[in-house]
Parts: C-alpha cells; structure tokens; sequence
C-alpha cells in the first residue's frame, strides 16, 4: 500500500523539509502521497496518531514526528532525520544533510528573528522560509503547492551544501601561496564553490583549474584591495590563444564561465597560474 505523508493545513519550512527527508532518503516514501490536517492533535482519518504504518504524521499531531509535546531545540525535521539515521537510511557523516536540518532548526526556533546577525536586515526576506510566507499570501489554500515548490527548492539548497562540504575538503589539500595582498590558495577542481568559500575564509585570491575541461577561474578579495590587472596581462601574453576575460571590478579574472561554452581554455597550469599571481 502507498505511503501517506501527513503534516498541518498551510505547511511551514519544518513540516515541509520533513516531507522531504522521508521522500528523498527513504524509498518507501519516495511516491507517497500527500495529506493535509488542521494543527494540533487532529489526525489522518481520526486514526490514533502512529497506529497505522502507512500513514506517517510530521510537525503535527503529537506523534512521533511532532516536536510540539517538548521544549527542546528539536523540531519535526530533526525528529524524523534522527530516525532516518537510526534506521540506516541517511549515513552520519553526510555533512550537508547535517547542516541543513541545523538550519531549519534554527529556523523553526526563530533564530533568524534574534539569534542570527542583523536580524532585521531585508536579506533575510530573501530566504526559502520568508518567500514559503510570500508564496501563501499569493497563493492561499495552495497546499501542494506550496511543498511542491519547497521541495525542489531544498534539492537544490542540498546540492550547494554537498558542495560546499566538498569545497572544504578540497581547500584543505589546496596549494597555498603568497602574493602582495595577502596568501593565495589554488586547487584542481570541477567544483566552483571552491572560489566563494575562499574568500569567505580570508583568502585574498583564489585559483580553480577545471581538471577536466582545462578552464581556469581566478577570484581576487575586495577587503584585500586585489586588482588582478597585471595578472590579466601576463596571462594573455603567456597564452594568447586562450579567452581571457577581466571583470570591471579587477577581482574576477575568468577563462571559463557557464554564461559563455565558447570561452577557450587555456594550456597554463596550474602552478604557472600560482607564478603569475606571486609576482603580480
């Protein structure tokens, strides 16, 4: 019998990552429908809560899924991750997984509105949470909708943390140098997160080379007062033949970019790159 996954009229960004979890790491609930009940402890078909197991409950109804019956930093979200990894289903070293339902945490805890920094600052409203609000003040009564649209949201929110996760790792192995503004990391990578959370962490230019398509992205720091000009220069005598492209800014140095396939590649290596950054 197909599953049934239930959580509260106008579901919230705990109810909804719930759902997700169930759906994208457990194959029994990858096809399960959806049902929606008021909050509290009303229940799918005035069952008891948890009695029937194809029918699960999440941030609602008391149950097992429901983090309503404590005071705990918990929330549905986690309930039903921790059960996941109980039972096998997500691996705990799966950071990004990890991260993600911290976050939602967070957020089914307010930390956004007084914990965050600047907490009033309208970038916040920018956030899957606060346009899940926008979504049903257009679209009242949307239910599905509104997980529909959540759903997919949160895929792609997974896939920049599994990113990112792996930008870390391959930074730890990076080759790091010296330059005039400030240390320098490169790193062989398809991965391009590499380049933001370089900066993030205080590098004052960042090198990616793409191992497999040859194309090199270079980002300078603007709090490092980086102008990669002469860089820019030195590369296109190096290696004519190569697009190079130099942003307005002077931080962004670009042989390869999604925005143009027709960029060209160029034959300088890394560590080539690294010698031109240490004397520009």
């Amino acid at each position: 019998m197909a599953k049934t996954i239930v959580t509260h009229i106008s579901p919230d960004f705990d109810g909804i990552p719930a759902i997700w979890l169930l759906k994208k790491f457990h194959p029994d609930f990858s096809d399960a429908r959806l049902a929606f009940v008021p909050i509290g402890t009303k229940t799918y078909n005035n069952e008891p809560v948890d009695s029937n197991p194809d029918v699960t409950h999440v941030d609602t109804a008391m149950g097992k899924f429901d983090h309503h019956r404590t005071n705990e930093f918990t929330c549905g979200t986690k309930l039903v991750y921790e059960w996941l990894v109980a039972e096998g289903y997500v691996k705990e070293e799966n950071k990004a997984v990890r991260k993600l339902v911290e976050i939602v945490t967070q957020i089914d805890h307010g930390w956004d509105s007084y914990k965050w920094c600047e907490a009033g600052d309208d970038r916040y409203e920018f956030l899957i949470h606060n346009v899940l609000s926008g979504w049903k003040m257009l679209y009242p009564g949307e239910n599905e909708k509104y997980v529909e649209w959540t759903l997919g949201a949160l895929d792609a929110i997974y896939k920049v943390l599994e990113l990112k996760v792996a930008a870390q790792e391959e930074l730890a192995d990076g080759l790091k140098f010296q330059t005039r503004w400030g240390e320098g990391i490169a790193a062989y990578t398809a991965n391009d997160s590499v380049l933001d959370l370089a900066i993030r962490m205080g590098f004052a230019v960042v090198v990616r080379k793409d191992p497999n398509r040859g194309h090199v992205r270079i980002t300078g720091s603007t709090n490092h007062d980086v102008d990669l000009t002469r860089a820019f220069e030195v590369c296109r005598e190096k290696d004519p033949d190569a697009t190079w492209f130099l942003h307005a800014s002077k931080v962004l140095l670009r042989n390869g970019s999604t925005r143009n396939p027709d960029m060209r590649p160029t034959k300088l290596g890394i560590e080539g790159i690294v010698e031109i950054l240490k004397k520009a």
